[in-house]
């Protein structure tokens, strides 16, 4: 008989696997830093938080924080970026809701709205990164996956609003129209969401605008709609029956 050829030698995948691990470890590690700067901040305001406090909390060195986030500029990004992720997951129902293109861009903009109520220090986060003076110090990897993710959801909204030009009476030739539709609405939920958050308003609408930031929304975002061309009869009765759906209560 032949002499038979030894087993096949079978490749060593410790050391991949010794990499996913610490990948995996450092993933989880950030997550922790974030959620914890997240509650630091929600107490006591991101001016005040300090990295070696943070450290502290989160049982970790100075210097271990600081090889995750490089600067404070760099977590108030991070907490950002982890925002608009979970701000994602809120989409998922808008993309599922069983009616129109317009409906399901109503959806989103008051999903979009109630996380921002819901979570106000990711918001602020959120709101805080935007600003020049963080961005530009912060590391620009952050800032890259920052935009990017700004980037996806506004690709959502764009994609909502194209499928309901017909709803809204806009031509193929006139489809630039949703661009500045979309702009105009997210301004609109941003502003709301930081006026919301700040306290000059309480001079002119008391406590009306935070406890009444949906139904004020829902108004607000069915005028914007119906000047843009969406000529429904009932339209702000539309909005807020969508509000009362998925905005007041779990979706």
């Amino acid at each position: 008989m032949p002499p038979q050829s030894p087993p096949e030698k079978q490749p060593d995948f410790r050391p991949v696997k010794q990499r996913i691990n610490r990948i995996e470890k450092r993933q989880k590690r950030e997550e922790m830093i974030l959620e914890r700067a997240g509650e630091l901040i929600a107490e006591y305001g991101f001016f005040e938080l300090k990295m070696s406090d943070l450290a502290r909390e989160c049982e970790i060195s100075v210097g271990t924080l600081y090889v995750h986030f490089a600067s404070k500029e760099d977590l108030l990004l991070g907490l950002a970026i982890m925002a608009g992720q979970k701000r994602a997951v809120f989409f998922d129902h808008a993309r599922a809701h069983d009616g129109s293109a317009m409906e399901k861009f109503i959806v989103a903009s008051l999903l979009d709205i109630r996380f921002s109520i819901e979570h106000p220090q990711l918001f602020e986060a959120e709101y805080l990164a935007l600003a020049p003076s963080i961005w530009k110090r912060a590391t620009p990897s952050h800032h890259q996956s920052q935009l990017a993710g700004i980037g996806r959801i506004t690709e959502m909204f764009q994609s909502f609003l194209s499928d309901a030009a017909a709803e809204l009476g806009i031509s193929d030739q006139e489809i630039a129209r949703t661009r500045s539709l979309n702009l105009g609405s997210w301004g609109l939920s941003f502003g709301m969401n930081a006026l919301v958050l700040s306290e000059i308003t309480d001079r002119h609408y008391g406590a009306e605008l935070r406890g009444n930031a949906i139904d004020i929304f829902c108004d607000s975002l069915a005028d914007l709609l119906f000047g843009a061309g969406w000529h429904e009869d009932n339209a702000r009765q539309i909005v807020h029956d969508l509000a009362q759906r998925y905005a007041d209560h779990q979706p």
